[in-house]
C-alpha cells in the first residue's frame, strides 16, 4: 500500500480531533456534518482504516458499522499537536509515512530471496542441457515447494496481523478446554525441538480449564510463542507450556531457557518485523510477524501478553484472556 500523499495529513489530523474519545463510521460523518463538513460514509471509514494502518487509532469493540474506534497513545498525542495548532503533526505524519515505505521494503525484502531461490530452480529444471537426475529433480521441486510455501505463509500472515488490527476478522467463538490448544501447540512443535535435541513439557490441571474464544485463532497464538521459544533455545534446553485459570482469566505461559531478551528489544518485542538474533551462527529467527499476530489475536479477546526476561535467564511468554471470552461476546 503506498503512502497517503502529504495533502492528507490535515484530512488525518482533523478525522483525529473528531474521534475524541472514541467514534464508529456513523459517529464520525455525523461529527463532520456539526462542524460544516460534508464527509460520507464511505470516506469516514476510509479516514477511520488509514488512522488504524498508521497505527493513529485501534479497533476497541464490535464489528462490521459498529465497529468503535479510540485513538491510540501516538493519536491523542498527535490530536492534541493538531488542536494546539503545532507544526509537529505534519512532522509526524511524515514519518509514519516513512515509516509504512520502510515496511514495504522489508517486505520486498522478505519475498526477493524465496523467489530468487524458485526462479533459480525452475531455471535448471528447464535447461534443455541439462543432464538431471530424477534425485535431483525432486530435490529442485521440494525447494520450488518449500520457497512458494514460505511465501505463501507471509502474504498470510500479514492478511491476519491486518484483519486482526482493523477488527475485520470476525471470531468463531465456542466453549473449549483451554488445556487442548497447549497440547496441540505442542504436538504441532515437537519435531523442531526433537530435531534441536530440546525438550517440551506441558503442565496443564487434570479438570478441564474452560474458556471462551475462538479455538483456532488461540492456538494460532500461542504456537507462535512456543515457536519463537524454539527458535531462540539451546540445544539440550528444556521448554514449558503451562495453563492455569484465575477468575476471570486464564493464562498459557511458555517459559524457556535461552538468551533472555535486554532491554533495548524488549521494548520492540511486537513490532512488526523486528527479529532478535539467536545465538545459532548469529542467524536471525523468523520474519518478525509471529509476535505482532500472538498479540493481535489476544487483544481481539480483550486480553493480553505479558513478557517476563531478563538477559541469561531465560523467558516466560505469558497469553492472557478474559476466560469468559471477549467483553462484547455473547454466549447464545
Amino acid at each position: 500500500m503506498a503512502p497517503p500523499p502529504a495533502d492528507r495529513s490535515p484530512l488525518l489530523s482533523s478525522a483525529l480531533v473528531l474521534v475524541g474519545e472514541s467514534a464508529t463510521v456513523d459517529e464520525l460523518t455525523e461529527r463532520y456534518a456539526a462542524v460544516g463538513a460534508s464527509v460520507a460514509g464511505p470516506d469516514a471509514r476510509a479516514l477511520l482504516d488509514e488512522l488504524v494502518n498508521l497505527g493513529l487509532a485501534r479497533v476497541a469493540a464490535g464489528h462490521g458499522p459498529g465497529r468503535r474506534h479510540v485513538p491510540t497513545a501516538l493519536g491523542r498525542q498527535l490530536a492534541r499537536a493538531s488542536i494546539s495548532g503545532s507544526e509537529e503533526l505534519r512532522d509526524e505524519l511524515a514519518a509514519l509515512d516513512l515509516l509504512r515505505s520502510d515496511l514495504l521494503s522489508t517486505i520486498a525484502h522478505e519475498v526477493r530471496t524465496p523467489l530468487t531461490v524458485i526462479r533459480t530452480s525452475v531455471g535448471l529444471l528447464r535447461e534443455p542441457g541439462a543432464s538431471l537426475t530424477d534425485a535431483q529433480r525432486r530435490r529442485l521441486l521440494a525447494t520450488v515447494e518449500r520457497n512458494a510455501d514460505r511465501i505463501w505463509r507471509l502474504v498470510d500472515d500479514l492478511l491476519d496481523l491486518t484483519r486482526l488490527r482493523s477488527g475485520q476478522m470476525t471470531l468463531q467463538l465456542r466453549r473449549f478446554d483451554a488445556s487442548s490448544i497447549a497440547r496441540s501447540a505442542a504436538t504441532l512443535v515437537q519435531p523442531l525441538v526433537s530435531a534441536a535435541g530440546q525438550s517440551l513439557v506441558v503442565h496443564a490441571p487434570a479438570e478441564p480449564v474452560p474458556v471462551f474464544g475462538d479455538h483456532r485463532r488461540l492456538e494460532q497464538a500461542l504456537l507462535n510463542l512456543v515457536s519463537n521459544a524454539q527458535k531462540y533455545s539451546p540445544p539440550g534446553s528444556r521448554i514449558e507450556i503451562t495453563v492455569d485459570a484465575t477468575d476471570p482469566e486464564v493464562r498459557w505461559s511458555v517459559i524457556d531457557e535461552g538468551p533472555g531478551i535486554g532491554p533495548a528489544n524488549m521494548s520492540r518485542l511486537f513490532e512488526r518485523f523486528f527479529v532478535g538474533r539467536t545465538d545459532r551462527g548469529g542467524r536471525s529467527a523468523g520474519a518478525g510477524l509471529g509476535l505482532p499476530i500472538a498479540m493481535a489475536i489476544a487483544q481481539s479477546h480483550g486480553g493480553r501478553i505479558e513478557v517476563e526476561s531478563s538477559v541469561g535467564a531465560g523467558s516466560t511468554f505469558r497469553l492472557v484472556i478474559p476466560a469468559a471470552g471477549p467483553p462484547e461476546a455473547h454466549d447464545e
